[in-house]
């Protein structure tokens, strides 16, 4: 069975720059701490056409913003 893992990909603490909030560091894909926060909201469907900030003034990457596509600010 696939599970997915607490990587820093899916945590609540990576920023959009891929830092982390709590430890002040850059992070790899397949990084993972103690401190992990698992992001629930994003799932293998999710993408720009199903997020809160499509095509709206809040999306902060709206000249990269396309159907299909995802990015850390996902909501």
């Amino acid at each position: 069975m696939i599970q997915s893992t607490n990587a820093c990909i899916n945590c609540e603490n990576l920023t959009a720059e891929i830092n982390c909030s709590v430890h002040k560091l850059t992070t790899e894909l397949d990084n993972v701490c103690d401190d992990h926060n698992f992001k629930r909201t994003i799932t293998k469907n999710s993408s720009c056409n199903n997020c809160n900030h499509y095509k709206a003034v809040s999306c902060p990457n709206p000249t990269s913003a396309s159907d299909g596509m995802l990015c850390f600010s996902w909501s």
